[in-house]
């Protein structure tokens, strides 16, 4: 995978790690947009699946998009 440096400006005080974030918000607003899929979010973010998942569940965000009717389906109800 190819990447491209980007300028981002942060407070002077901002504690963590600064790139770490900046993927997984990235990766996490793709993901949300529908741009991407699950695993390919967790790659950007450098994250397993798994890990992606725990992060989205962190911020109350849906891993899955099903409506009452496809997930009934896809659980065979």
């Amino acid at each position: 995978m190819e990447f491209v440096p980007v300028k981002v400006r942060v407070p002077a005080n901002y504690v963590g790690d600064l790139e770490k974030d900046v993927k997984l918000a990235f990766a996490i607003d793709l993901f949300v947009r529908g741009v991407i899929s699950i695993g390919r979010a967790a790659e950007i973010a450098g994250i397993s699946i798994q890990e992606f998942i725990f992060e989205l569940k962190k911020r109350n965000i849906s891993a899955f998009n099903y409506d009452e009717n496809e997930l009934r389906e896809e659980l065979g109800l």
